[in-house]
């Protein structure tokens, strides 16, 4: 019945599925993480999330086995964690509840303030000028 208004979407239910990374502007400015960073946020229907930002930047291997130099060059500002979500519709925030992560000594709840702007998402942390930007993916 097209003349029938829709139900407004929750905003849980407006987070389900896949975003992919667009980019990341803290104080006005693109944070530089190369020509072509790639990467993934996805939020799952039972509370699960995950996510990964690699930034665009040549990982080199000579051998079978990691140099400490290669490792470094391969985790150097790449971003990934995995854990549960919550969203508080009331305060505007999904919180990321993180199980475990790549980033050493960095664990506990993130929490962001969520916009969405068409098929966009805006995550930013509160009190904070950083925000990340992601795509749907369809």
């Amino acid at each position: 019945m097209s003349g029938e208004a829709q139900t407004p979407q929750s905003a849980k239910q407006r987070l389900l599925g896949a975003w992919r990374y667009v980019g990341t502007r803290i104080n006005g400015g693109n944070w530089d993480r190369g020509q072509n960073p790639k990467g993934m946020i996805y939020y799952g229907p039972h509370g699960e999330m995950a996510v990964q930002i690699a930034p665009d930047v040549k990982r080199p291997r000579a051998g079978a086995v990691m140099t400490p130099e290669e490792a470094f060059v391969a985790l150097k500002d790449y971003i990934a964690y995995f854990g549960t979500y919550t969203v508080d519709e009331t305060a505007g925030t999904v919180t990321h509840h993180r199980a475990d992560n790549l980033q050493p000594g960095d664990g506990g709840d993130l929490v962001r303030r969520y916009e969405f702007a068409g098929d966009r998402l805006i995550l930013r942390p509160p009190n904070s000028t950083m925000e990340v930007t992601w795509e749907r993916i369809k």
